[in-house]
């Protein structure tokens, strides 16, 4: 029962995390190709619709879609937290072929937005942030529009490829930043864009070289204040998703081979007693004719027995658990249609691995005796052949007699030893590792909102402000101390390598918001030069006096 149990984990951990994946996978192609998710990402100041005739003749591009897009402080009534929205316009006449929105709720935006007498512009919302904040068709809200207080009625919800995961920069709380899509005339007049764009997706062409588009792109933009072309790979939503089934699929095949190798090594031990307990009956058999096949077969077929009972537990607990899985995905990530299922290839992996678990785990034990002639079966095993151990070999003398009995045990039967060493070894790492996420997010918290972010409250801007700005915050009752920062997204040149990332202007003796090394001790910014941290150094191969160019 021990050992079923043990199998039943593993193939349950097995089960839950790959079947969760798998079915994030699903929902994520799926929604992809119905919804026909670009492939490059651009974003620029202003352009005129013109240009996009221009991108879309460049070799490689299929289709080019563009889009005005804004960033907005966002109030609801009787909500005092900070919540940032991004609208982006929709032209109810010309649907998105990229990108395309699927209605979850209400009805879809129709123009009658700009006819409203009161004022008022028609949105929809994304799905995450209208359940967050429990809004509903004809829920209202208002957001500052280019310095205009504006009310926006919720006619639906809905879902787009972009915004799988709608967080912030990446971060998961859906409560502080919401999508919305409005009459891309309302949003281009506000902000004078009528004719312009400052937002570009892009399909690329069967057998195109995305990095030669994106180069080309890149050219072709920048006079119009044209950040870099990213690569759907380094979108923010894809980018989150994708991490998430790639890191999965790891935890589901490490954590559960763990426990298949302490079920292994248990069915080593428990055959191994139970052939040396019935060898002379082994023997009897071999003398009246029975093959060596058939008794090795007697001895895994109970092996399987057990490890089967241990297979049928694991789906069951696997199912149920990852049903209980890819409901908690849902809260992160929104499809149209997300559901759970076990494929057929995870039920046939998973019984080939119990099958090789207990064919792995015994099939030394029971060849051991079965090769033995039946005359010497019969008889009690011979005493093993001892000798010196190594230790002793090498001069080291002070062992006492029982240590050098079981040193030399050890050392006369290296299988078993190691067989023991690693089922040992494996179920110290399962230890280990149901202790090593929650040690390592304590860490990450203290060194992160005790050590390096010490302010009790953090102001962000959707447009850089005026230093001045400090000195206003500074005035405001019960606060002490003000650090202003900067973020400026860039790319990092060296030779012929290249990293995107974010240069970060910080106070030079900073207090609030300070830089630390891995020893959590504060890094003084004297302006010589640049601060980088280990990976992107690695990544650009530069060391302490390296130089680097850097673009916005």
């Amino acid at each position: 029962m021990t050992i079923a149990l043990v199998v039943a984990s593993g193939i349950g951990g097995f089960i839950t995390s790959l079947s969760a994946v798998d079915s994030l996978a699903l929902a994520r192609d799926g929604f992809y190709a119905d919804a026909r998710f670009a492939d490059l990402f651009a974003s620029v100041k202003r352009a005129p619709q013109a240009l996009a005739e221009q991108l879309a003749a460049q070799p490689g591009v299929a289709e080019v879609q563009t889009t005005v897009e804004q960033m907005v402080r966002i109030e609801l009534p009787g909500v005092s937290d900070p919540i940032l929205g991004q609208l982006i316009g929709l032209d109810p006449r010309r649907p998105h072929s990229l990108n395309r929105i699927t209605l979850a709720s209400g009805r879809a935006l129709d123009g009658a937005g700009l006819r409203r007498g009161d004022g008022a512009l028609e949105v929809l919302v994304s799905e995450g942030f209208a359940q967050a904040r429990g809004l509903k068709p004809g829920a209202t809200l208002s957001a500052l529009v280019n310095g205009r207080q504006r009310t926006l009625v919720i006619v639906g919800t809905a879902l787009s490829p972009e915004f799988v995961f709608a967080g912030l920069w990446g971060m998961p709380d859906l409560r502080g930043f919401g999508i919305f899509w409005m009459d891309r005339e309302a949003l281009a007049s506000a902000y004078d864009m009528n004719g312009a764009f400052n937002r570009i997706a892009i399909r690329l062409a069967p057998g195109a070289s995305e990095d030669a588009v994106i180069d080309t792109l890149s050219r072709t933009l920048e006079p119009w204040g044209g950040r870099e072309v990213i690569g759907r790979a380094d979108q923010t939503s894809h980018a989150m998703l994708d991490n998430e089934i790639k890191e999965q699929r790891v935890l589901g095949t490490v954590l559960p081979a763990i426990f298949l190798g302490v079920a292994a090594f248990l069915l080593n031990v428990v055959v191994s007693r139970l052939v040396a307990t019935q060898r002379e009956q082994i023997a009897a058999l071999k003398a009246l004719g029975y093959a060596n096949r058939d008794i090795a077969a007697h001895y895994l077929k109970l092996v399987l027995l057990i490890v089967l009972a241990g297979l049928a537990l694991g789906v069951v607990v696997g199912d149920r658990l990852g049903t209980m899985f890819t409901g908690l995905y849902a809260e992160f990530f929104y499809f149209p249609r997300f559901d759970h299922r076990i494929a057929p290839w995870l039920l046939l992996v998973s019984m080939g691995i119990t099958v090789a678990t207990a064919v792995l785990g015994t099939l030394n034990a029971i060849l051991a005796t079965v090769r033995l002639a039946p005359a010497q079966a019969m008889r009690p095993p011979a005493p093993g052949h001892y000798r010196r151990t190594l230790l002793e070999r090498l001069g080291i003398q002070a062992i006492g007699p029982a240590l050098r009995m079981i040193v030399r045990n050890m050392e006369r039967r290296p299988l078993r030893t190691g067989l023991s060493i690693a089922g040992v070894a494996a179920a110290v790492a399962i230890v280990v590792l149901g202790n090593f996420f929650r040690d390592a997010i304590e860490t990450i918290v203290d060194a992160q909102f005790n050590v390096a972010m010490r302010s009790d409250v953090a102001v962000w801007l959707a447009e850089p402000g005026d230093d001045a700005m400090r000195l206003d915050l500074a005035r405001l009752p019960a606060v002490t101390q003000v650090e202003s920062t900067r973020f400026v997204p860039v790319i990092l040149h060296r030779g012929h390598r290249s990293e995107r990332s974010l240069i970060r202007g910080y106070d030079g003796r900073a207090v609030l918001y300070r830089v630390v090394d891995a020893d959590n001790r504060a890094t003084v910014l004297e302006g010589r030069g640049t601060v980088i941290t280990d990976r992107p150094a690695d990544k650009l191969g530069v060391r302490v006096g390296s130089r680097s160019k850097w673009r916005c």
